[in-house]
């Protein structure tokens, strides 16, 4: 008896908050706070009443899991926030103070208006995809008015990540597929103008180029975290989409303790497929502090880390190699050109050859594709014979912006570094490094 009283009680509150939630959202969405506000509210509300629920929610509020008050990370990181929102509202659930009540209503508030955002953010992306994410909102709505708290923030959790995902194929689609003329546009007006600084990249005579299932290699090694990383790609997935095809590319940002933080993808759980090219992409580092850094996501096989150390014994990111011929170390022009913008508002702006960050990204763009025409021999003819990719093949060794890049600092032996022998077979090179590491994560801009 006493048992099934106190879970009447507990279903009792569950509903009469729930209902607030509802009501509240729908009669001041506009004075709502934003979700990290919602729950950092929750965080002193339940400080005294459950410490295990406050630890939990503060461990949700953690600056590295937001982009801004509004928006957590992409997937997955930003699924932490929903998971520690979890463990406070089971701990919650329990208690009938009060304040209990309030801290659940903030909590659910929260989870629901990201998942909501989310969807938002995604409007125009795949219908079906965007139809799960509503049903799953349904789902945790009836969820919580049964009192299954816990099970709702799980549903609102499956919403948001099924939004995500529907945004991460919209904004992929209109990335690898840039109307030729909007693009060339775009990377006539960087070409031409010295406002964007480009950085041009070393030029090599390689007596081994280098190589992957027979066709030349464009090799990449970054970090999530990294800004400078961050913007790069944007230009490489144009450029190399003119080369081949992207699959299963996800949305990603840099980490908050980097200036500027920008919005971007990660190579990580990607695959590209090329007739002309093989890209091998290792993103070294997640966007996860870790101290005294980062996360560790990938790890560089004894040629790719031989590969950095020698071209770039800095250790520095990003740093790709296209068939050693041509050696990036830094981004080709500064993060600041994208800073602040959502990812839908940087893929929307590349029909728009006026759009800044679209003469930014297209002027990356035809910086890469003019070294791999350069690598691949001048195949395929249709991309590699525009008269702009020409223009950019010719502007090469004059390209002498100063770019950007997150250095690491000296670190001897280490997972993936190669041994002093190896490095030191170039001139360039130095003692041996491990893979760029964790406090790269400070760098600034």
């Amino acid at each position: 008896m006493i048992r099934a009283a106190a879970s009447a009680r507990r279903t009792a509150l569950a509903v009469a908050f729930f209902c607030a939630v509802l009501s509240g959202s729908a009669s001041a969405a506009g004075a709502a706070p934003a979700p990290r506000d919602a729950l950092q509210l929750a965080v002193r509300e339940v400080r005294a009443l459950s410490p295990q629920a406050s630890a939990a929610l503060a461990q949700g509020t953690a600056a590295s899991l937001w982009i801004n008050a509004r928006v957590a990370d992409a997937p997955p990181y930003g699924r932490s926030v929903f998971t520690a929102s979890g463990h406070a509202v089971g701990d919650l659930t329990g208690l009938s103070a009060l304040g209990a009540r309030t801290a659940a209503e903030q909590i659910l508030a929260a989870d629901r208006a990201l998942a909501e955002d989310a969807i938002a953010q995604a409007r125009g992306a795949s219908a079906a995809r965007l139809a799960g994410a509503r049903q799953a909102v349904s789902t945790g709505n009836r969820q919580a008015r049964a009192g299954h708290l816990s099970a709702a923030v799980d549903s609102y959790a499956e919403a948001w990540q099924s939004a995500y995902a529907a945004l991460a194929q919209l904004v992929a689609g209109k990335v690898t597929r840039v109307p030729s003329g909007a693009l060339e546009a775009a990377a006539e007006q960087a070409l031409s103008t010295t406002r964007f600084g480009m950085a041009g990249p070393v030029i090599q005579q390689p007596s081994n180029p280098l190589i992957a299932g027979g066709k030349p290699e464009v090799f990449y090694a970054g970090s999530e975290a990294c800004p400078f990383c961050g913007v790069q790609r944007w230009g490489m997935i144009i450029a190399l989409s003119q080369f081949g095809t992207f699959s299963d590319l996800h949305l990603m940002q840099s980490i908050f303790t980097n200036r500027p933080q920008v919005r971007t993808f990660t190579f990580f759980g990607s695959s590209y497929r090329s007739a002309y090219i093989s890209f091998v992409p290792v993103e070294v580092w997640s966007n996860v502090p870790k101290p005294p850094g980062l996360a560790r996501l990938q790890t560089l096989t004894r040629g790719e880390s031989t590969l950095l150390h020698t071209f770039d014994p800095s250790v520095e990111t990003p740093f790709i190699d296209i068939a050693n011929r041509f050696i990036v170390d830094r981004s080709t022009v500064d993060p600041q050109l994208i800073a602040h913008k959502s990812w839908t508002q940087l893929a929307d702006g590349l029909t728009d050859p006026g759009n800044l960050s679209t003469q930014a990204i297209a002027g990356e763009a035809e910086v890469m594709t003019a070294e791999v025409c350069e690598a691949t021999g001048g195949s395929p003819q249709s991309i590699c014979s525009s008269a702009i990719v020409q223009q950019y093949e010719a502007a090469l060794p004059n390209l002498t912006g100063r770019g950007g890049s997150c250095p690491a600092p000296p670190s001897p032996g280490g997972p993936g570094a190669p041994p002093a022998r190896d490095a030191a077979a170039s001139p360039h090179a130095r003692a041996a490094r491990p893979d760029p590491v964790a406090t790269a994560a400070h760098c600034g801009v």
